[in-house]
């Protein structure tokens, strides 16, 4: 069982792991905002978006909530963003996703089931960005039963 920890989203308000349950949920860990592979991902995560209904989808970072918010506006994207910063990377160690080296998650996607269950990842070597048509598949493999 994945604990009920939790993100902070902007604007002061968070959202627990407990929360999401009820709906699928994918989470897309990236290390750093405004980096060009993240930003690249996190375009394509926007552009994927009617694909992935009905899961919700974070994208997760150690960045501050602020500067997660400032980087989606930057880009203009609706894609939900949600800060891991403190306590630092708890979230993103829950699902194996926090490089204690580094200090941030490495780039790796959770799709969670109804039930708050990871049935579908994908981890993308360091400097790799992900291929969103694989999480569109495993939403759609989800969802269809």
């Amino acid at each position: 069982m994945v604990p009920d920890l939790a993100l902070a989203l902007p604007f002061g308000q968070q959202v627990t792991l407990g929360e999401l349950r009820g709906t699928p949920t994918l989470l897309v860990f990236v290390p750093l905002a405004f980096s060009p592979i993240c930003t690249g991902e996190l375009r394509d995560v926007a552009d994927a978006l009617p694909s992935l209904a009905p899961a919700r989808v974070l994208v997760v970072s150690c960045d501050s909530a602020a500067a997660l918010h400032a980087w989606r506006e930057s880009e203009g994207v609706g894609v939900e963003v949600a800060s891991d910063f403190w306590p630092h990377g708890a979230v993103a160690r829950a699902f194996d996703a926090f490089d204690p080296a580094r200090g941030w998650p490495v780039r790796r996607t959770v799709l969670l089931d109804g039930g708050g269950e990871p049935v579908w990842c994908d981890t993308s070597p360091g400097g790799r960005p992900r291929d969103v048509g694989d999480a569109v598949a495993a939403v759609a493999r989800l969802t269809r039963g």
